[in-house]
């Protein structure tokens, strides 16, 4: 049962659809019901949206919706069922008859009368075939309805054309219908093609999967009219492929050189129009086709008035961008050659930067180019503007190429998801939570915390970067991102960190658009970036907007003064389809019985345009489309523009304050009137965003409320228990904020908050844990104090907010809500306390004020008190006492380490051990050696005694008694340092190559950067020059990627090392240069202090070219109290060098540099 039809059979099926045979158990009535046979969210929608189209034409001539509903979960939709003859059968019975017309030797030439359906007599001499050119000349008026209501049939072919047995003609079997945009809307990223249809009357444009428009039912008309008059169809071939190619590469035969009777030139030139293989070559309108057969004399012979069709216009012609087209062309040809790049394009609002990005794309899929499209969406709207302080979810652009990879991992699955994925599926679950439904990720362990936000945000990125790169590694892929100047700040931040030579190599074209006018520092940044193309669109020229204009009216020549209405435009695409569709919809645009465009006679007669009742700004334009609109359907448009830009059309129906079935017609209504369309994933987007804000802005403030609140209603009941309902939560508070119910937006911004300080989205959480305060001050207004439940609410979203404030440098902010916690706090709640007491210090020894730090540990350990309860460790009140306390003592001595007060950190270290050992955690333990080793490293410049190398074993027993992969990683590195610079090269090596191996299960990108640079001046003091070429090459590259400057020139001056001992010697001067360039960068308070790596390169060189003065600066360098303390071997000949300089004896000033270069060369500095 489908409903109330009993299934009687199957009548056909295909793709995801099938179409049974039904009996209505009450009413005998046959019909056709189409289902599907998939429940995939998409097939779902698109059967949906299907029924919404088809639902709403209501057209003698077009076969019609009788019932739809849902069955078992999947939606259905009875069909009339046409018993009739197909016109298929009649071109075959009227061949049968006649004969072939075809002169060819291979087709009978023989041809009799034409019998059963026109009788003998009745066809005039000159016009081949009347009685099936006038069931086409019937066809017409519903095709043009058909397209008039915004739809392409896309599958016209005689088998789905019905006769009926009064001769009238019905146009069935809808199942490839699809909307087509018109002219009226904003590009829209979405390239997937779809060939779909019957290929022997398929368009060129529909075999390509262009975006098709009725002009392609127009070509598949053709086809029918070529079959017509010459027995067989214009193209077709032994297989398929030869078929396509002669769609898209030949031209027909003219049916008069087919036949033997004499063909009227008029009728084949109409045939020939239509099989024009450019759409804008065609005709362009269905009437236009039945106006030409009645100028041939053929008459429909209609016996009822059949309803009026709706003028449309057509998608504008690609024009005007000519220039910069051809420079992404040639981007496209070096991407053949596994060539990326990155092109930023910027222009004013509908200037047509997405178009131009669409053309890309398409190009790019003729070429077998992969395309991945991506989109930045705004969250939320003040008035009739984008509020850019509310973002949507971090890295939201990259869903879609997350989308695309997982798509590729179903299809080939666990290994080829392992080489995609891997281990970086769990680092970015959390922004595109379908990852862990593939293959083999879901048993993957989840990456261990970073207790270093960098380090957390960095192998974010690096994920990111190696998936985008891995799903480029057999083909290259463009990458298009549009509307740049809505991405959060992570996706700003990651693609300012994506290198040119990076993508270059990678095969990676990476193209961006954004709005200049909506230019923020942050997105100039990234837009500069070295290595960018950047095009800037200007508006439209007046010859292009003409252009433009005659491809929307399928038009040659634009009629008579309309090239002042055109002018109105402002060279803006947008507002000349608006200013069409404004004088249509005013009558001031008008087809005439010729199919000519006409204006309206005031515009000839009377005057200037102003004149006439147009508006003249495109903001009055769209008010007043919006105002035509029935209540129900500005009901719903209000829905929806709450909704946002984008958003699911069941979750629209939710929304609306409408029944099911009206929601349903008003949102057809919507389609048709070209303010919201389909856009990908099964999803609705209004055409043009300046749709969206100018409704929104409309909306009275009460109705407004009214709203979001069903809108976070809908939210909550639909997508509660979805996978990635996280990422809806940004969302539903803005709703409940805009609903005004206080106390529900506070708690889901303070969730939000905590969603983007897990995803490391810093800026955005800390925008969130603001609105949460800003929503819980406004519930609170009323009441004289915090209730219980708000205090402890409030008192961690102000320590949750001073905690990413303190993060991101903010350290004056975020003590004041460290502040604000602290005031909710009693005096009992000793260890809380204490523990904001001790961020309050950490705050402002971040900015090394040093004497305020030691204030707030004081006030901390004050706070603390003494511990209660017995002095048992096993207690776990005790223990967690003694941890605060421990952990304020840790952070006293970091203060003291930078103030250089080494008095006081021997005692605090005497002061802190003894504790150490008896409360302190394995954590603890491991960074309380790692701290007693970094303050033997300041103390005795990097001249690590044995005691120092203790502190790093006693670090790793630690660590890995703790289990903390993080303190594991930690502790290798600094056990290796110390080897290192105490001369045990080969424990240094094991201890640095376990800790690589640990850092690929975190994903530290930083601490990687410090393994491999000291690894590498390991095999460097070894003197393993393959060893530190092949090291040094993927330090630079990590480092890079990091942005650490100290380590990037390490590893140039590493670089420099090897050109030296292979006698480069210009090359090695060059990157030891280079080396010192990175160095400069970094704070003077904090120089890196190992710039012997290439000061030596330097001062060789230097004297080698006997240039002294120069070699002599670099001496001094390596003599300075900030760098690593040199063995007396290496600087007892530096000083007695610099003190000869002083003294003017450059010959021994030469001596002493060449035998401290000698020394440096066998003791593996040099």
């Amino acid at each position: 049962m489908m409903g109330p039809y009993l299934i009687q059979g199957i009548l056909g099926s295909g793709g995801m659809g099938i179409v049974y045979q039904g009996l209505h158990r009450e009413t005998g009535e046959r019909v056709a019901i189409k289902t599907v046979r998939a429940t995939r969210t998409t097939t779902l929608a698109s059967l949906r949206r299907e029924v919404q189209s088809l639902s709403r034409i209501h057209h003698p001539r077009i076969v019609r919706i009788i019932a739809h509903g849902v069955s078992q979960g999947l939606p259905w939709y009875a069909m009339e069922l046409l018993e009739a003859r197909t016109f298929k059968q009649l071109l075959e019975r009227y061949y049968n008859q006649t004969g072939s017309r075809s002169t060819h030797s291979w087709v009978s030439t023989g041809m009799s009368a034409w019998r059963e359906e026109a009788g003998a007599g009745q066809t005039a001499p000159q016009l081949p075939a009347r009685p099936l050119l006038e069931a086409v000349m019937r066809l017409c008026a519903p095709l043009t309805y058909l397209h008039g209501c915004g739809l392409v049939h896309r599958d016209l072919k005689p088998g789905n054309i019905f006769i009926r047995d009064n001769g009238t003609v019905v146009l069935g079997d809808f199942g490839l219908a699809v909307d087509f945009d018109g002219a009226f809307g904003r590009d829209v990223l979405n390239v997937d093609g779809a060939g779909l249809g019957t290929l022997m009357y398929m368009a060129p444009e529909q075999i390509r999967g262009d975006l098709v428009d009725a002009r392609a039912d127009l070509y598949s008309l053709g086809c029918i009219l070529y079959e017509c008059v010459t027995g067989f169809v214009p193209f077709f071939g032994s297989s398929g492929m030869v078929v396509r190619r002669r769609h898209l590469q030949e031209q027909p035969t003219p049916p008069s050189q087919l036949v033997a009777e004499p063909i009227p030139p008029r009728l084949e030139w109409l045939i020939l129009k239509l099989l024009a293989k450019r759409p804008e070559d065609r005709l362009g309108y269905a009437e236009d086709v039945a106006r030409v057969l009645s100028e041939l004399g053929v008459d429909a012979d209609e016996p009822e008035e059949l309803p009026t069709p709706r003028p449309y216009l057509y998608r504008p012609p690609f024009t005007g961008r000519e220039e910069s087209m051809h420079t992404l062309r040639e981007l496209l040809d070096d991407m053949l050659l596994c060539k990326g790049g990155r092109v930023f394009i910027g222009g004013g609002s509908g200037v047509g930067k997405t178009r131009l990005a669409l053309e890309l794309a398409r190009e790019a899929l003729y070429r077998s180019i992969p395309v991945v499209t991506c989109e930045c969406i705004p969250m939320g709207l003040s008035g009739a503007r984008v509020d850019v302080s509310m973002k949507a979810s971090p890295l939201h652009p990259f869903r879609a190429l997350l989308a695309a990879v997982a798509d590729r991992c179903r299809n080939d699955g666990a290994e080829e998801t392992a080489r995609l994925l891997g281990p970086r599926g769990k680092v970015l679950v959390a922004y595109e939570p379908l990852l862990d439904e593939l293959p083999g990720q879901r048993e993957l362990p989840p990456p261990p915390p970073l207790s270093n936000a960098d380090a957390a945000r960095a192998r974010i990125f690096s994920a990111l970067q190696d998936v985008l790169f891995a799903f480029a590694e057999e083909d290259p892929v463009l990458l298009i991102i549009d509307d740049l100047q809505w991405a959060d700040e992570m996706t700003l931040t990651f693609l300012s960190q994506l290198r040119y030579e990076d993508l270059v190599q990678h095969g990676v074209l990476m193209l961006c658009t954004y709005r200049m006018e909506e230019l923020s520092d942050a997105l100039r940044a990234v837009v500069s970036v070295p290595g960018s193309l950047r095009l800037e669109l200007d508006r439209l020229n007046e010859r292009s907007i003409e252009s433009m204009a005659r491809g929307m009216l399928a038009l040659h020549a634009l009629p008579r003064d309309f090239d002042r209405l055109v002018s109105r435009s402002g060279g803006n695409p947008f507002f000349v389809a608006e200013y069409l569709r404004a004088t249509i919809s005013e009558g001031l645009l008008h087809r005439d019985t010729s199919g000519q465009w006409r204006l309206d006679e005031r515009a000839r007669t009377g005057g200037s345009l102003e004149s006439l009742s147009l508006p003249g700004s495109i903001a009055q334009i769209i008010h007043r489309r919006l105002s035509d609109l029935d209540s129900r359907a500005q009901m719903l448009v209000e829905s929806a523009a709450v909704l946002g830009r984008e958003f699911d059309a069941e979750l629209l129906l939710d929304t609306a304050p409408l029944e099911h079935p009206v929601a349903l017609e008003s949102l057809e209504t919507l389609r048709v009137r070209q303010i919201l369309e389909k856009a990908a994933g099964g999803k609705l987007r209004f055409l043009h965003d300046m749709l969206r804000e100018l409704t929104y802005a409309r909306i009275p403030h009460a109705r407004g409320r009214q709203h979001h609140r069903r809108a976070a209603e809908a939210i909550e009941h639909r997508y509660k228990q979805a996978l990635d309902f996280a990422l809806y939560i940004p969302a539903l508070a803005q709703h409940w904020a805009k609903a005004e119910v206080h106390d529900r937006a506070s708690r889901y911004f303070h969730l939000a908050g905590e969603g983007a300080r897990t995803a490391h989205a810093n800026a955005e959480a800390i925008t969130y844990y603001r609105a949460a305060l800003v929503e819980a001050r406004e519930h609170l207004k009323p009441q004289p104090h915090e209730p219980e439940d708000w205090r402890t609410a409030l008192l961690g979203t102000h320590e949750s907010l001073g905690d990413v404030l303190a993060l991101t440098g903010q350290q004056e902010e975020a003590r004041a809500a460290f502040g604000e916690a602290l005031a909710r706090l009693s005096r009992d709640e000793r260890l809380h306390r204490a523990c904001l007491h001790r961020k309050v210090g950490k705050s402002w020894e971040t900015h090394h004020q040093h004497e305020h730090a030691l204030h707030a540990y004081a006030e901390g350990e004050t706070a603390l008190g003494t511990p209660t309860g017995k002095d048992d460790a096993s207690d776990p009140d005790v223990s967690s006492w003694w941890k605060e306390w421990i952990q304020i003592q840790m952070d006293r001595h970091w203060t003291y380490y930078w103030m250089n007060q080494r008095e006081q950190m021997a005692g605090l270290v005497g002061k802190i051990r003894p504790v150490m050992e008896k409360y302190g955690t394995p954590l603890q333990r491991a960074h309380f050696f790692v701290s007693l080793a970094n303050t033997s490293f300041r103390e005795e410049r990097y001249v690590i005694p044995a005691e120092t190398v203790e502190y790093g074993r006693l670090a790793v027993v630690a660590s890995e008694e703790s289990g903390n992969i993080d303190a594991k990683v930690l502790a290798r590195f600094c056990h290796a340092f110390t080897l290192l610079f105490h001369g045990s090269f080969d424990e240094a090596e094991q201890e640095s190559l376990t800790g690589l191996e640990w850092v690929e299960q975190t994903g530290d990108m930083t601490m990687k950067s410090r393994l491999l640079t000291y690894l590498t001046v390991v095999y460097r003091m070894r003197g393993q020059l393959e060893l530190t070429r092949e090291y040094s090459e993927r330090s630079l590259e990590i480092a890079i990627a990091t942005g650490m400057h100290d380590y990037a020139g390490a590893a140039r001056a590493n670089h420099a090392w090897v050109a030296w001992r292979e006698g480069r010697v210009d090359e090695a001067e060059q990157e030891a240069r280079e080396a010192l360039e990175c160095w400069g960068k970094l704070s003077a308070i904090y120089p890196y202090p190992f710039q012997w790596l290439g000061l030596w390169v330097l001062l060789a060189a230097a004297s080698r070219r006997q240039a002294l003065a120069e070699a002599v600066k670099h001496a001094r360098a390596l003599l300075e109290p900030t760098q690593q303390r040199l063995s007396s071997e290496l600087a007892a000949p530096l000083e007695t060098a610099l003190a000869a300089w002083n003294e003017g004896k450059q010959e021994v000033v030469r001596e002493y540099l060449r035998h401290a270069s000698e020394s440096a060369q066998r003791l593996g500095f040099l």
